[in-house]
């Protein structure tokens, strides 16, 4: 008997595929999301870092218009605003006293910005109290902010003159006199020298370094060399973000030390053997009476005739000895070995700086490329003019003349010329004076010959041997001025020495 089995039906399928869909589905949505927040986390990175870079550079942007603005010619000038700046003779206030900060303040949309403020978050200074041990009992224990005492700050706005649109981001740039240890910590290497006792003094620039003055010394112009000064800026964006950076700034002009200088070593002197010619390193105290001139500092008394070297100086002293006129060079001394008061100027990298910041300096209608008998503009003490002359010069009759003259080639001087100012003979490095006169210079003649014995341009190092031949001599006047000498740092934007982000 044959048998019939049924088959079973193979089990259904059916769903599966959907299944396996709504699976790829929800992966790839997960792939998706998960994308779409990796890209979101990478704009707000981005974003977070843009808004960070933009408080930065608002900050840096806050201490360039004050660094400018420092210039006694700027637009909107602040200089007769710097601590010390009304009375350059005496030692400038200490944060802390009277004067001793100036805040620029840069609010937007008529924002309240007051950082000498306690109360409120209306861009408070908080780093101050920390950072300047000489705020003494200015500032308040909690929160430690400064308090809101009208006497130990001055403030100024930012000018529309160096404004950007749209606003940048800083809100205030605080400036104060470097001192010796600007923070409260008690490390070595808060100081300038490196001691942790001399809290306080003053921080001065000497045309290469930072130097921190000794006690005895209430003033960097007490000792030939310039302040030093801290620029402080905060920078908030729309969103919050804030940085501060902090610079430190002094002259780019360098100074002067003596009447005459010899700026490189065997000098040639081809000294006047008149009786009434004289050469006076005593500080004259006179300067510049333009509306705005800069006060005149401390008076500061140089060497008659600069030297490179000490054997200069004692090639120099031979000659004003032989002739008998030694006598008629006065100053701290007849000769004096100011190579390392001559900083940069010692080398031909610095003197060539020199030459470029004058003549930046100049009006391209004062700047003569070739050889003149003749200026259009010698200056006045009211009104002194910086005049650049790449060839040779005469300077010849009774003319005067105030400001800054830098003569590349030969400067030849004849009659009775007169100058209140800076005398430059950058590049050939030669003076002669013929015959009698009595004209007076007050200032200081520098001299430096850019050239080696083989008329060879040099390119660093010494420069090569300076050359004054002054015949006769008459009753002419060479007086050292510090006033006349520094008078146009002031003018000149102020170096950045140092830069650093402080941690708000």
């Amino acid at each position: 008997m044959i048998r019939f089995h049924k088959k079973e039906g193979r089990r259904s399928e059916r769903g599966v595929a959907l299944f396996i869909a709504i699976f790829t589905l929800l992966l790839i949505t997960a792939i998706a999301a998960g994308m779409i927040m990796l890209t979101n986390t990478d704009t707000n990175i981005s974003s977070n870092f843009r808004d960070e870079q933009a408080a930065f550079f608002g900050a840096k942007a806050g201490i360039e218009e004050v660094r400018d603005r420092m210039r006694n010619t700027a637009t909107d000038s602040l200089g007769s605003s710097l601590p010390g700046a009304s009375a350059p003779s005496s030692a400038p206030p200490l944060p802390g006293q009277t004067g001793g900060i100036l805040y620029v303040t840069n609010p937007l949309n008529g924002e309240t910005d007051t950082p000498w403020s306690i109360g409120g978050n209306y861009y408070p200074d908080d780093e101050i109290c920390s950072e300047m041990t000489s705020m003494g009992g200015q500032c308040n224990a909690n929160p430690i902010r400064p308090l809101p005492s009208l006497n130990w700050y001055n403030t100024a706005s930012a000018s529309s003159t160096y404004a950007a649109s749209p606003a940048l981001a800083w809100k205030w740039t605080r400036v104060t006199v470097k001192t010796n240890k600007t923070s409260s910590g008690t490390a070595s290497n808060n100081t300038v020298d490196g001691s942790t006792s001399d809290n306080n003094q003053l921080v001065c620039w000497n045309n290469s370094t930072e130097v921190a003055l000794p006690t005895t010394y209430g003033t960097c112009n007490a000792d030939g060399y310039v302040p030093v000064y801290a620029l402080t800026s905060l920078g908030v964006t729309s969103s919050g973000s804030r940085r501060m950076v902090q610079a430190e700034a002094a002259y780019s002009f360098p100074t002067f030390p003596g009447a005459m200088i010899f700026d490189g070593p065997n000098p040639t002197y081809g000294a006047p053997s008149s009786a009434a010619f004289g050469v006076s390193g005593v500080d004259q105290g006179t300067g510049p009476t333009y509306a705005g001139a800069p006060a005149c500092p401390s008076t500061y008394n140089q060497a008659a005739l600069g030297a490179y070297n000490t054997v200069s100086q004692a090639t120099l002293t031979a000659t004003i000895t032989s002739n008998g006129t030694s006598s008629q060079y006065t100053g701290s001394s007849s000769v004096g070995n100011v190579n390392s008061s001559l900083g940069v100027l010692g080398t031909v990298e610095g003197l060539n700086a020199l030459v470029s910041t004058v003549t930046s300096a100049a009006s391209s209608a004062n700047i003569y490329n070739s050889n003149v008998t003749g200026v259009t503009n010698w200056g006045t003490d009211g009104a002194p003019v910086i005049n650049v002359i790449t060839g040779d010069l005469t300077m010849s009759g009774g003319l005067t003349g105030s400001g800054i003259l830098l003569v590349e080639g030969t400067l030849t001087l004849q009659g009775n010329p007169s100058y209140d100012g800076l005398i430059l003979v950058i590049g050939k490095g030669v003076v002669n004076k013929g015959g009698g006169g009595n004209g007076v210079m007050n200032g200081s003649l520098l001299v430096a010959n850019l050239y080696n014995s083989s008329n060879q341009l040099i390119t660093s190092g010494a420069p090569g041997s300076p050359t004054i031949n002054w015949n006769g001599g008459g009753n002419a006047q060479i007086n050292y001025s510090s006033c006349w000498a520094n008078s146009f740092a002031m003018q000149m934007p102020y170096r950045i020495v140092g830069m650093r982000e402080m941690m708000y």
